[in-house]
């Protein structure tokens, strides 16, 4: 699909295996000028949306400690980010549907710049005196700030195949995805050295200064053009978006397999904290390790897709990713019934994986890495190239709603197996990687005996 154009009403991935495409690589994206402000633009605005949350919990943190100081009640640390995890996570599942006809109403430039200027207003609201006193005006505030994040997302994914040619959507995803995803791995991190440098009282103008600069950076970008003709109401151009997530099979299954990728991704942060204290024996705030290996595993996918992707079948890519995505989530979790069974029987009672043994998670969990970029670049560059660009919005935020909506998911459970059930991690990740391993195999198997299905998602 060439930028402007409209995608056919059958959706690209039921055709036939395309012709050979060549290889774009990133060269071409690199000189992109709009493509390169719209990416750095994400950059900014993913690194700004985990910098907020820590700010939040250091001020609701510092509120309670002056409340407990002047002997009055106060509310637990877990309890306070559960409720400031609320306030942002209710504008994701309830608004992104409407934030997506939005989209496709409105001006996507002006969307991403406004919904970027909206939350620098909001963040630097929080330097007020007034705002870090009362707790409950902190969390409308963030829940302020999520609803302008809503916009965002659909608007941002809506402008991708506008300003990339089809044959760059793999490269353009593998860009945005390495960067999501390292923003969801150590964007926290980045909020404590803001505050450490500048204080409770700078860091909301600093934080905000990474949604302004986003907002700068996308006045760069063309604009769609959206139809001026009379539309219907927003409900029935809801209805109608859903309507056609529904009826198009193809896309429907490219949701479900973001969705269920997300959730998988968001399970497995949970479970490094636990799988570093329990396997590896370390310190739990140090499961950054396993996040990092999962990095940079998803890092050398998405390049080895970004170059090369474009000629391999879709199919083969996606659920060879699953398999693989299983398997080491297996092979992960048996290094605990290792250690506890095997290695006492070998005369390695008293060893755990840490030391030099610290390679073999890591390793599982790089190779793990690669395999969420298998499934998720040519997932989502098929599901770009089939729908039209007047359904981008409404499909693009009915998909934020089903992962915002999945992400409560693990957080719920995972932590409660966890905790609870004989094997602890181990169990877990068996519970979750054994299906999901056999699943992936059998729809390589079927698309190896069928050439037919291989470009097929």
């Amino acid at each position: 699909m060439t930028p402007g154009s409209h995608a056919v009403s059958s959706p690209t991935t039921e055709s036939s295996p395309p012709e050979p495409r060549q290889s774009s690589g990133y060269g071409t994206l690199f000189q992109n000028k709009q493509f390169m402000c719209l990416w750095i633009a994400q950059i900014f605005s993913q690194f700004g949306d985990r910098a907020v949350f820590v700010l939040f919990v250091a001020v609701l943190t510092a509120q309670e400690a002056a409340r407990r100081g002047a002997g009055q009640a106060t509310v637990g640390a877990a309890e306070m980010t559960s409720w400031l995890y609320v306030a942002f996570t209710i504008p994701a599942v309830a608004l992104s549907p409407l934030a997506g006809v939005c989209v496709d109403r409105w001006s996507n430039r002006g969307v991403l710049v406004i919904s970027n200027l909206v939350r620098a207003f909001f963040v630097a609201l929080v330097a007020l005196d007034w705002v870090k006193q009362y707790p409950k005006v902190a969390f409308t505030l963030a829940f302020l700030i999520s609803i302008g994040a809503q916009f965002f997302g659909p608007a941002e994914t809506a402008s991708i195949p506008r300003l990339v040619k089809r044959d760059e959507l793999y490269s353009a995803n593998a860009l945005f995805f390495t960067t999501m995803m390292i923003a969801l791995g150590f964007g926290f991190a980045i909020g404590e050295p803001i505050i450490a440098h500048t204080g409770i009282g700078g860091a909301p103008y600093a934080v905000a200064g990474l949604f302004f600069i986003a907002a700068m950076l996308l006045l760069g970008i063309s604009d769609n053009k959206p139809q001026k003709t009379e539309r219907d109401p927003w409900w029935e151009e809801l209805r109608v978006g859903i309507a056609y997530i529904v009826d198009s099979p193809p896309v429907f299954r490219a949701i479900l397999k973001i969705t269920i990728l997300f959730s998988t991704i968001i399970t497995l942060n949970i479970i490094a904290v636990g799988l570093v204290e329990q396997v590896m024996k370390l310190q739990p705030f140090q499961f950054g390790y396993i996040i990092a290996a999962a990095g940079l595993g998803m890092g050398v996918g998405n390049f080895w897709l970004g170059h090369h992707g474009q000629n391999a079948p879709s199919r083969l890519l996606v659920y060879g990713g699953f398999t693989g995505l299983g398997l080491f989530m297996t092979c992960l979790g048996s290094l605990g019934f290792i250690q506890d069974h095997i290695f006492p029987l070998i005369g390695l009672a008293g060893h755990y994986f840490n030391g030099l043994l610290m390679a073999v998670p890591l390793l599982f969990a790089t190779l793990l890495g690669v395999s969420c970029a298998f499934v998720a670049v040519p997932t989502q560059a098929s599901l770009q190239a089939a729908v039209p660009e007047d359904m981008r919005g409404k499909v693009f935020g009915a998909q934020n709603t089903a992962m915002s909506a999945a992400s409560t998911i693990p957080v719920i459970l995972t932590g409660v197996s966890a905790d609870n059930l004989p094997g602890g991690v181990s169990t877990t990740l068996f519970i979750i990687g054994i299906p999901t391993f056999l699943t992936g195999l059998a729809q390589v198997i079927r698309a190896i005996r069928d050439p037919s299905i291989r470009y097929k998602l």
